[in-house]
């Protein structure tokens, strides 16, 4: 299927628009067709929504927790809403993160819970996207029981936002039908693991305000 909504060219984009670009270049490795469809019709949400995104994904960029536990919600999120723009890109970025294409085929059904192959708290974090994305959180008491066991309260909160903003953007792409880039492409991710310049994503964000954006 056709991809709805046209996104930026990157060899014409100017202005506000080039550095939301460039900064996605920076703190996500590549710039996403999602990213290049929010920034063509409207940059100012495309700003906030990549700090977001990155603050809340990325290591070192807002988001304290494990990167791996955030990481595999987005992949559990995903895959539970079978999203095969964002399951694409989240599995690569997982693996960008040290998980095996093993490790995230397991994710697909309920065979990671009975593998050895991740730690107990990751088969949690798997546990409680799928549940966040089900809507079965508000009532699955054992399941948030056995959170409070192992997660600090920051470590439930931010895995909890990891997930529910991917369902935010699975339904964006699906609702757009984005066009999925090579692989190659999203291997880009690769380099934008590890601990970020936090430096520039706070200048990033200090400039919102000051960006000129083309009036559609």
């Amino acid at each position: 299927m056709m991809q709805r909504i046209q996104g930026v060219d990157p060899e014409e984009v100017t202005g506000g628009e080039a550095e939301i670009l460039e900064a996605s270049n920076m703190f996500l490795g590549r710039s996403s067709n999602l990213l290049k469809i929010l920034t063509n019709t409207s940059p100012q949400i495309a700003r906030w929504f990549l700090g977001f995104l990155t603050a809340t994904r990325q290591e070192g960029l807002g988001a304290s927790s494990d990167v791996g536990l955030r990481g595999l919600a987005c992949v559990k999120t995903s895959m539970t809403n079978e999203c095969n723009y964002c399951t694409s890109h989240t599995s690569i970025y997982a693996q960008g993160l040290g998980y095996s294409e093993q490790q995230i085929a397991l994710m697909a059904d309920n065979k990671y819970k009975e593998s050895d192959a991740f730690t107990a708290k990751e088969k949690l974090a798997i546990e409680w996207a799928e549940a966040v994305t089900l809507n079965k959180a508000l009532h699955d008491s054992p399941l948030w029981d056995s959170l409070r066991a192992h997660f600090s309260d920051v470590e439930i909160v931010e895995i909890t936002l990891a997930s529910s903003m991917f369902n935010m953007i699975n339904r964006l792409n699906d609702t757009f039908r984005s066009e999925l880039e090579t692989t190659d492409f999203n291997k880009k991710q690769w380099d934008a693991t590890g601990v970020l310049p936090l430096d520039a994503h706070e200048a990033f964000a200090g400039r919102f305000s000051e960006q000129k954006f083309t009036v559609k």
